[in-house]
């Protein structure tokens, strides 16, 4: 289906005539009627109808994925959806996630208990993802696995692998809660944490270690004066 035809199918199924949903979006009936017809290709207003639908705003977007968003209904204000969004209620896409942000502070406690819910997140990342239904995403604290990963850099994580040989894992020694972000290196009964960057020591692991997941992809944003 083209964009306008998902609208279309979006609106029909939250019941809803053009008028109800430019009224509820905020924009004219007119807008609505160009964007179904074809004779607008895109609208800034595009998250808005689709939350409002009860519907993915990626596969309103792009029609890839479901269409329906499990925990979202037709008519959500923004403070539902705010709820619905930090209580967990909203289930992501496994072919495309909306991944949260959280701090390293959230993942230690998410490591801890799988079912704890961070109570504010500040971002979502809308894109496809390798991870589980239970990524996340977390952000690269320090130059210690440059050149590959840079601070600031965001890693997609999947708390469902438990980690292998090579991979890049989120982890912690049993006994201290602090996370740390190195690679997993296995050498005989030897088990190692790898930093990249050469200016970092390589550390033995004496005691067990608790992975908290493994780095599945890496997500790169560009910030330009």
């Amino acid at each position: 289906m083209k964009f306008g035809e998902r609208i279309t199918v979006a609106r029909k199924w939250a019941k809803f005539t053009q008028k109800e949903l430019a009224e509820r979006v905020g924009i004219s009936q007119t807008a609505i009627n160009k964007l179904e017809c074809g004779r607008l290709q895109s609208s800034r207003r595009t998250v808005s109808i689709a939350l409002i639908c009860g519907v993915d705003p990626i596969w309103l977007e792009t029609g890839r994925g479901e269409m329906t968003l499990r925990g979202a209904r037709p008519g959500m204000t923004a403070e539902e959806l705010g709820n619905a969004v930090d209580g967990g209620e909203l289930q992501r896409s496994n072919l495309f996630a909306r991944l949260p942000l959280l701090s390293w502070e959230d993942a230690a406690r998410l490591c801890a208990d799988p079912s704890y819910h961070p109570t504010k997140i500040d971002l979502w990342l809308p894109l496809a993802s390798k991870s589980s239904d239970r990524g996340y995403a977390l952000r690269v604290p320090d130059d210690s696995m440059m050149p590959e990963f840079r601070e600031g850099d965001l890693i997609i994580m999947d708390p469902t692998q438990t980690g292998k040989h090579n991979q890049f894992v989120v982890a912690h020694l049993d006994g201290d809660t602090s996370l740390t972000f190195k690679q997993l290196m296995v050498v005989g009964n030897k088990t190692y944490l790898k930093p990249l960057n050469p200016r970092y020591p390589l550390l033995e692991v004496q005691d067990s270690l608790t992975v908290c997941g493994v780095v599945v992809a890496k997500y790169k944003e560009y910030h330009y004066q």
